[in-house]
């Protein structure tokens, strides 16, 4: 894939994400029929991340935006106190795929787009950088499972957002939660039995993706002539997390890509 392609598909996944052993399966599965308060549901699903001690699965986003259909196939592995890999597959519009990682097997923290690897200074840095063009997969659990200080889908803000009906990922029986701040709609859904993420999505108006570009470009000039788009629309992006597995037994060289 060409150096612009990249840069352009790097430019459209940030921008769309600027503006989650039978013992435990037990006992948490008990806790499906509760009638439990949305700030119940949350604690518990705090509670749940933090007991875990790593973590796996794979999932796909699907962003929309400006008639282009971005499409990122992931996977995700995670264990305390700090190794993970996340490696993910873009595709925009079926036209070509864009493969990276951002991962610390204990020895660093290293980010990897295409072919060029780069040691990041921390490993929020690292995550952070890689989160537009996984399609948001380096935030969305890798910042709930670690509870970094930007990320956290558990964080403050989810206990203002509106409760939904019970709804199915797949299979899955979910807690919904919707809130809604500035021209961004959040939806988050929540395991009933596991209290883990399955699924995020993020709408987000014309106005808002505006913004968040014209916040972009303050930090990257070169980033201007997307700005000058007319016919600008606002964006769609699923994030659908599959095939979660809680405490696998990892070793640190199962960490490098």
């Amino acid at each position: 894939m060409s150096g612009a392609k990249l840069r352009v598909a790097a430019g459209i996944g940030a921008a769309i994400l600027l503006a989650g052993g039978i013992v435990s399966w037990m006992f948490w599965g008990e806790l499906a029929d509760e009638k439990l308060s949305p700030g119940e549901i949350i604690r518990r699903a705090q509670e749940r991340y933090a007991s875990l001690t790593s973590y796996s699965d794979e999932g796909r986003t699907v962003a929309a935006l400006n008639g282009m259909t971005i499409t990122t196939a992931f996977t995700i592995r995670l264990a305390r106190p700090n190794l993970y890999r996340i490696k993910w597959e873009q595709s925009v519009n079926s036209d070509y795929a864009n493969k990276g990682a951002v991962w610390s097997a204990g020895q660093g923290d290293f980010l990897r787009i295409g072919s060029e690897a780069k040691q990041q200074a921390n490993q929020e840095l690292a995550l952070a950088s890689a989160t537009g063009i996984s399609g948001g997969a380096a935030a969305t659990v890798p910042s709930t499972f670690f509870k970094l200080k930007w990320g956290d889908q558990l964080g403050s803000t989810v206990l203002g957002e509106k409760q939904q009906p019970d709804q199915k990922v797949g299979d899955v029986d979910c807690y919904v939660f919707t809130g809604n701040s500035k021209g961004w709609t959040r939806t988050l859904w929540i395991g009933k039995r596991d209290f883990l993420i399955h699924q995020l999505r993020t709408v987000t108006s014309a106005e808002a993706m505006k913004t968040a570009l014209a916040e972009a470009v303050k930090r990257n000039p070169a980033m201007s002539d997307r700005l000058q788009t007319p016919e600008f629309q606002g964006s769609t992006s699923t994030e659908t997390h599959t095939n979660i597995v809680v405490n696998p037994p990892f070793a640190d060289k199962d960490f490098v890509p």
